[in-house]
């Protein structure tokens, strides 16, 4: 297994505004050893981090990540809508957010989203941050439900692990990681049986499972195989002694 058995989705989203330096040094805090978070492109190319492909749900601000720029998002407040105590979080570029999460030594589970650009224009400026900030890439997947953005990587830097999201695991999934040279396969846990649970592991590959946030919900899986769960809330899956509550 690459991953840690619990990954803190977008940062400690639960304890602080997702996908923020405030998050991924909270998880740092709480002793979680991997985390995920989101890379996406403003309209000027500049690459976030970020999910949604607008800025309305996490500050206070309104429009498409192609209407804003590097410049236009200095101004925002990304944290106010989470709490009184986060007021003033900035949206940062994804260089520094790479930084800080070397430099706590965590595991990085990072997705790239494409929306509407191009796979060269989103990943290639990650792929240049992470070439000049990364060291331990055994710590290191890059994920994407879009096949374009992983295919890049393949093409461009095969030294860094990869692996396919998906909701609903399709018949094609066998043939697609081994196109890819993957190394984990990443799925929404309502939606995985326990076959195809047993099929992934037989192929030699990592089961990462999203995004659950109740231990009661995965119990079964865990007997089927996972070998690790994206949680807004990994304070729920961690005892005292940082073994997994099943």
């Amino acid at each position: 297994m690459i991953a840690s058995k619990i990954i803190a989705h977008r940062g400690l989203s639960s304890l602080a505004p997702e996908n923020t330096l405030a998050a991924i040094t909270l998880a740092a805090e709480h002793g979680i050893e991997w985390i995920e978070i989101d890379a996406i492109a403003l309209g000027d190319g500049s690459i976030v981090m970020w999910h949604d492909n607008s800025i309305d749900r996490c500050s206070d601000g309104t429009g498409s990540m192609a209407e804003h720029s590097a410049q236009s998002i200095t101004n925002l407040d990304c944290g106010s809508w989470f709490s009184e105590h986060h007021c003033g979080e900035k949206m940062v570029a994804i260089e520094p957010a790479i930084e800080l999460i070397q430099s706590l030594g965590l595991g990085l589970n990072l997705e790239i989203k494409l929306y509407e650009n191009s796979a060269a224009t989103v990943v290639a400026p990650v792929l240049e941050a992470l070439l000049k900030h990364w060291q331990d890439f055994d710590k290191l997947i890059i994920s994407s439900f879009d096949r374009a953005a992983l295919d890049y990587c393949q093409l461009h830097a095969p030294q860094i692990q990869r692996g396919k999201l998906y909701r609903e695991i399709p018949g094609n999934w066998q043939e697609e990681l081994k196109q890819l040279a993957a190394v984990s396969l990443h799925c929404k846990y309502q939606h995985l049986t326990a076959q195809q649970a047993v099929a992934v592991k037989a192929q030699g590959y990592d089961l990462y499972c999203y995004t659950v946030n109740d231990p009661s919900a995965v119990s079964e899986l865990w007997q089927w195989g996972i070998d690790a769960i994206i949680t807004d809330y990994p304070q729920r899956f961690l005892s005292t002694t940082g073994l997994i509550e099943n």
